[in-house]
């Protein structure tokens, strides 16, 4: 019973609602009481604060190479967490809306193995995002230590305009510690926000998994049915059971376009943050091709969290694509053809014909609405950010 979406989406809804964003479920489980949102208040302040302070710096502040670059890649990086935060909190209402119905559409024909799969891929791929951004964000703190140490330079992990990079005083470091802090803080609301889009996606790919089940499934009990009752009592079943899908069809198109409304931009953002940073990062792989171990560590491990959340969003939304698009034969194929010509009120080859047109249209989604968000656009992505690499490598060289 756990394994089911409704309480797949409640679960991370908790999740939301401990990192400080909010209770996205649509029951009042978790509270926001006072305390709990001058808590939210007072965080996300200095988010923003930590965030205004790296623009300054990467504009106006003095630094060297590395530092100057890695106070670039973060201003771009963390405008575009905070804009995503921001629109995540807008569309509140609506999506307690839409975890509501994706919740409950098609509940009574999911089946435990499929749900398991689901579980599984949601817990799992949100897992490893979780673990690869903290182990990026580990070997950052570990490689400003060991230059703290080693080389004498201050410890600076998120570049920020104060304390300048002169200050040496105590309280300038404490201040660089506590913005390390607060970008390890940060990024579990980062996260859980990165997750709600990804999760949405999964689940409603397999939606229209459970819902292909669902034709090939009364097709099955078609063909038994013939044996076991009269024809036309195993023809009003199957018109039930058709008209039953059509319903969940029609209602699976309806979210696939509330989830382009209200997370589309925040996916859009998602795939800008990766590439252009892994371009930062490339950059600085160019700029420096020969890394002591921790630093090399720490920039490709970086890279790899950057590609890994682009994976995430482009090959879920590609997922939701291909499984839509397998729904059509399964239609076609649920046994209309073995039914009697000539029933008006239970025409079940016009109620097929209708079903397979609606779900022939192919379901994309799209980035800024221009670019697909597929498996061939992660690839082409991917190309593009090696071959600026290679390009900028080969003229530092």
């Amino acid at each position: 019973m756990f394994l089911r979406t409704k309480f797949l989406l409640k679960y991370c809804c908790k999740f939301l609602y401990y990192t400080g964003c909010g209770n996205y479920w649509y029951e009042d489980i978790n509270h926001e009481t006072i305390r709990f949102k001058l808590y939210r208040f007072i965080s996300f302040s200095i988010y923003t604060v930590m965030i205004f302070l790296e623009n300054v710096a990467a504009v106006f502040g003095s630094f060297p190479s590395v530092e100057k670059n890695s106070a670039f890649m973060f201003a771009a990086i963390h405008n575009i967490v905070l804009a995503k935060f921001y629109l995540f909190f807008y569309h509140k209402v609506s999506i307690k809306k839409l975890n509501s119905e994706m919740g409950a559409v098609g509940e009574n024909l999911e089946e435990d193995n499929v749900m398991k799969k689901q579980y599984w891929k949601v817990k799992y791929g949100n897992l490893l995002y979780v673990v690869t951004v903290y182990m990026s964000l580990g070997a950052f703190g570990l490689e400003s230590t060991r230059k703290s140490i080693v080389e004498g330079a201050p410890f600076y992990t998120v570049v920020t305009y104060w304390p300048a990079y002169e200050d040496s005083t105590m309280t300038a470091d404490i201040f660089r510690v506590f913005f390390f802090i607060t970008w390890l803080y940060m990024m579990l609301p980062m996260m859980s926000v990165d997750c709600m889009p990804i999760t949405h996606l999964i689940c409603i790919s397999y939606k229209f998994v459970t819902l292909r089940r669902h034709f090939e499934r009364i097709r099955e009990e078609f063909d038994g049915d013939l044996v076991t009752m009269r024809k036309e009592e195993a023809e009003e079943k199957l018109w039930i059971g058709c008209l039953e899908g059509i319903k969940m069809h029609q209602k699976l198109m309806y979210l696939a376009d509330e989830i382009k409304r209200i997370f589309g931009t925040i996916l859009s953002l998602q795939v800008c943050e990766s590439s252009v940073c892994a371009v930062f990062l490339m950059l600085r792989l160019a700029l420096s091709p020969h890394m002591d171990l921790t630093n090399a560590f720490m920039t490709y491990t970086f890279v790899g969290t950057l590609l890994y959340l682009l994976a995430l969003n482009l090959w879920n939304a590609g997922e939701v694509t291909y499984q839509a698009s397998l729904l059509s034969p399964a239609v076609f194929y649920c046994g209309w053809h073995m039914c009697t010509v000539g029933r008006p009120r239970r025409n079940i080859r016009r109620l097929v014909l209708i079903a397979c047109a609606q779900a022939q249209k192919p379901l994309v989604f799209k980035a800024f609405g221009i670019y697909d968000l597929s498996y061939s656009t992660y690839v082409s992505v991917a190309r593009m950010t090696y071959s600026v690499f290679a390009v900028l490598y080969q003229r530092g060289g």
